[in-house]
């Protein structure tokens, strides 16, 4: 290094096409800069320089060594650091290694002797913010470069948060969650202890978006993260994954009970419902919780496993955590392999409805069949219901399945009446996937053109706890329907709100009382009870009532007596294919009485 700066136009920066106005916004704070410098002439000469500037803004501390000047840089912050390529403990792209390795977010200028020096190009490769040559600029020069370093670091800084920060709730995103997972596996490793991780789904978040809109949803998300926040440790990760998916990342954690009480106080904190625009919502959380080392060692595998935890939580009733088991593992690569199959399904005609009579007690004919959606897959042969539709609907297959199912039975039931028998109304169940579908009323009008079905002909079963989801937009849709001349049947009745009030506000024409409650009578006195409260309801509000899953002589009696109107049940018959139950039709001595066919998805 030389000796002295021979002029007082000492420094310049390497781009002369740089704009060089004067005024910047940082021309009324101060500026506090570090020099590491060993040369004490160099030191006074840029002292000078920024003196003459007139400035009365800036401060010049000065270090003659690196360890100097990163021992300065531990006790105070400075705006930027100008420093020399060579100094008496560091030489070359060394410095900045050095000045990276302790954690600077400090800009850095480098000091160099000739414009195209090779190292300090280099060194603004790896993170310098500029360079300033040794012998041809003055301290106007001087402040400009600093101004423009600072506000680049400052724009880098930003960038860096937003590659790294959720913009909508400020919690890390996924990058910046792998990394500090793998981070955390790391000392996990080193320290033998466990590292939690936690997968965290907002319950039902889609409705609620859907039907309040999207800003909304929105500020749901921020005071879930709020409420994520308040439930951790500061030392603990958080993130957003996207969407309404969230982690959190436990490190130094001694047993699975550590992470248990965190999922417990997580869940605790949306017991008192979320306030948004005057409006108060009560919102629930589903979380899987997997451990490092015993559940997996890699990042994609401890997120997979948690994820899979997240779903069995979901379904075995949400607002619940559960813990990643090898079992859970399996299923979750049974359900890939089941939706896998299940996305085919369709294109090649694996699918087929079977039907099973309901019969009319007044008349003790047939009231009409409810049609069961069956999967004969080339290799694993019947795959049960149980098994394919709730992976159906939770990737949406069920939207596809279930427009599939309304065309099968209304053209069977067509088939039917051209084959010789009475014309036959057809009911189909409707999943909340397809019943909060945008253009269900168009897809059903479309069905009852392609086959000039009569509306009057068509029934359409529902859920207590789909109408619940939203109310009114569940009325809106309803209504819409029922213009059309349609039949809504209320699936599964007593198992949900059981409401007077709803009851009210939809145009229901009909109950059908859960299986669940024939199954123990007569007998249960509890169930012999609900049963004849649901049959009375329907009498009263001039509602038909359907009993399913009569399979007993003594259930058949009961239901009689107390004036259920049609029941269906093994003691009947089991679930026909099409041309058995052509053949089953035709073997009633009994008329039809308002045959109606029901598909259903069960």
């Amino acid at each position: 290094m030389p000796a002295a700066l021979m002029d007082t136009n000492a420094l310049t920066t390497h781009s002369e096409s740089r704009e060089t106005h004067a005024n910047g916004p940082l021309d009324h704070e101060t500026i506090d800069l570090l020099l590491i410098e060993d040369n004490p002439g160099d030191v006074v000469l840029i002292r000078t320089m920024l003196a003459e500037t007139g400035a009365t803004n800036v401060m010049l501390s000065h270090a003659t060594s690196l360890a100097g000047g990163i021992a300065l840089l531990d006790e105070h912050r400075y705006s930027a650091v100008l420093t020399d390529l060579n100094l008496p403990d560091s030489d070359g792209i060394d410095t900045l290694n050095r000045l990276v390795a302790c954690g600077l977010d400090t800009p850095v200028i480098v000091l160099t002797h000739c414009e195209d020096d090779p190292a300090a190009i280099e060194m603004v490769k790896l993170g310098a913010q500029d360079y300033l040559v040794k012998g041809q600029s003055d301290g106007a020069m001087i402040l400009k470069t600093v101004r423009y370093a600072i506000e680049r670091k400052l724009a880098d800084q930003h960038l860096n948060y937003l590659s790294h920060y959720d913009r909508l709730t400020g919690l890390a995103n996924r990058e910046l969650f792998q990394d500090r997972l793998e981070q955390a596996i790391v000392r996990a490793d080193r320290n033998g202890n466990l590292v939690a991780l936690l997968f965290l789904d907002v319950d039902r978040f889609k409705a609620i978006n859907d039907t309040l809109g999207h800003k909304v949803g929105d500020e749901l998300l921020c005071i879930v993260a709020n409420r994520l926040q308040a439930s951790v440790r500061k030392v603990d990760t958080i993130a957003r994954l996207g969407g309404d998916e969230f982690t959190v990342v436990l490190e130094e954690i001694s047993a699975p009970y550590d992470a248990e009480m965190v999922c417990r106080k997580i869940i605790e904190s949306f017991e008192k419902p979320l306030v948004i625009q005057g409006r108060e919502l009560y919102v629930t959380l589903s979380i899987g919780v997997t451990f490092f080392p015993q559940d997996a060692t890699v990042v994609n595998d401890l997120l997979r496993n948690a994820d899979t935890a997240m779903y069995r939580a979901k379904d075995e009733g949400r607002n619940k955590y559960h813990l990643f088991t090898a079992d859970l593992n399996a299923q979750a690569v049974e359900r890939l392999s089941i939706e896998s199959a299940l996305r085919h399904a369709l294109d090649r005609d694996e699918l087929f409805l079977c039907y099973q009579p309901k019969i009319n007690l007044q008349t003790g004919g047939i009231a009409g069949v409810e049609a069961l959606v069956r999967w004969r897959h080339p290799h694993r042969g019947l795959v049960s219901p149980v098994e394919f539709i709730p992976v159906a609907e939770e990737t949406g297959l069920i939207v596809p399945i279930g427009e599939w199912v309304l065309r099968r039975a209304c053209a069977d039931a067509t088939r039917w009446s051209e084959l010789g028998l009475d014309e036959v109304d057809v009911a189909v169940n409707l999943s909340a996937r397809q019943f909060r579908q945008g253009d269900l009323l168009r897809t059903v009008n479309d069905v009852l053109s392609e086959f000039t079905f009569d509306p009057n002909r068509l029934e359409l079963e529902i859920t207590e706890s789909l109408l619940m989801q939203d109310m009114q937009a569940s009325q809106v849709a309803l209504y819409d329907l029922k213009a059309l001349g349609l039949e809504i049947y209320l699936d599964d009745f007593g198992t949900g709100y059981s409401s007077l009030a709803y009851l009210k506000k939809f145009p229901i024409d009909a109950l059908k009382i859960d299986r669940s409650f024939i199954r123990d009578i007569p007998g249960n006195t509890d169930d012999e009870a609900i049963t004849r409260a649901i049959v009375a309801l329907g009498q009263a509000l001039r509602l038909k009532v359907v009993a399913e899953g009569v399979e007993t002589d003594a259930q058949l009696g009961f239901l009689n007596r107390e004036g259920c109107d049609e029941v269906q049940g093994f003691l009947f018959s089991k679930p026909l294919c099409f041309d058995e139950f052509i053949t089953w039709a035709h073997s009633r001595r009994v008329p039809f009485a308002g045959s109606a066919v029901t598909a259903t998805l069960d």
